[in-house]
């Protein structure tokens, strides 16, 4: 499967990496990618997919993803008429908090270490590649 060329090179081992973060888990319904049985997907939240910013990417199941897109694109910028949702910021703050919200929750929950993490994205390369 190829890219987007809008996106990192290693996009795939960077959205891991975040959804590994949040737990494996949608961080708006709280799904599991594991125990669910769903896919997970990575927003960026400001809608901008050449912004890898950690703090700009959020976990979503695919139900999620959709309803999230759906309202980002009805309140889009560039489109004529500006809503609030927009104009105040109010969207990617809405969803910054949820981010930070879901990253607080998994974290308490998180036992691993940075080195396990990268023990695993090594592994994962080495399977992968």
């Amino acid at each position: 499967m190829s890219l987007d060329e809008r996106y990192h090179p290693d996009w795939p081992v960077m959205s891991r990496w975040v959804r590994q973060e949040f737990g494996n888990r949608c961080a708006r319904c709280k799904l599991s990618g594991d125990e669910d049985d769903i896919a997970l997907q990575v927003h960026h939240i400001d809608e901008n997919p050449g912004n890898n910013a950690l703090e700009n990417l959020i976990p979503l199941c695919s139900r999620c993803h959709l309803q999230i897109e759906k309202e980002a694109r009805q309140h889009a910028p560039y489109q004529h008429q500006q809503t609030e949702l927009f104009e105040d910021s109010s969207y990617s703050k809405a969803l910054g908090e949820l981010r930070s919200k879901a990253l607080a929750q998994q974290s308490q929950q998180n036992t691993k270490t940075s080195e396990d993490f990268e023990q695993e994205e090594w592994e994962w390369e080495q399977e992968n590649h």
